[in-house]
């Protein structure tokens, strides 16, 4: 089943925002500042194996079609497009809302790359690791006295989006 258009960006948007929030959490954890979970080396603690994978550009082939180039192309500027704009967040040159729209790009980006309801339903499953992984470190931070409630409860929400756009893709 495909997501309709105004289900998608509702969708990607709450994605792009687990997202984000992972790329912060993990990337401070692994003692990565300035850096990117997508620059941290692969086994440096803390830095999730999905939030690297979500990161990881996606390689044009020779028998790729015109159109499969463009998608991954255009994924791949959204993927360092994402990882600049946390930097610059980072360095505090920008807010908040440019990373935001950035996540957004970069999840709506791996939606469109996944060419039948096999490949979109792997990267919801990715999408809701991620959204797990979030989820769980923010009540962890939250137990500490540390973070906010509303943060956590954001959490929940994009993870209960992600299951549910599983449901309906079955």
């Amino acid at each position: 089943m495909l997501l309709s258009g105004r289900r998608l960006m509702r969708f990607t948007q709450v994605a792009a925002a687990s997202f984000l929030a992972a790329v912060f959490l993990f990337s401070s954890e692994a003692g990565t500042a300035g850096r990117t979970a997508a620059q941290a080396p692969a086994g440096a603690p803390g830095v999730s194996p999905e939030i690297l994978a979500f990161l990881k550009p996606v390689a044009i082939a020779e028998g790729d079609n015109e159109l499969q180039k463009k998608l991954k192309e255009r994924h791949n500027v959204a993927v360092k497009m994402l990882e600049e704009r946390v930097n610059e967040y980072k360095k505090g040159v920008r807010d908040i809302s440019p990373v935001f729209e950035a996540a957004r790009l970069t999840a709506e980006a791996k939606l469109d790359l996944a060419e039948n309801a096999e490949a979109r339903t792997a990267v919801l499953k990715q999408l809701l690791d991620v959204a797990k992984l979030i989820e769980s470190n923010l009540a962890q931070q939250l137990d500490k006295g540390l973070g906010s409630k509303a943060d956590l409860e954001r959490a929940r929400y994009a993870r209960l989006t992600v299951e549910v756009e599983l449901l309906r893709a079955r």
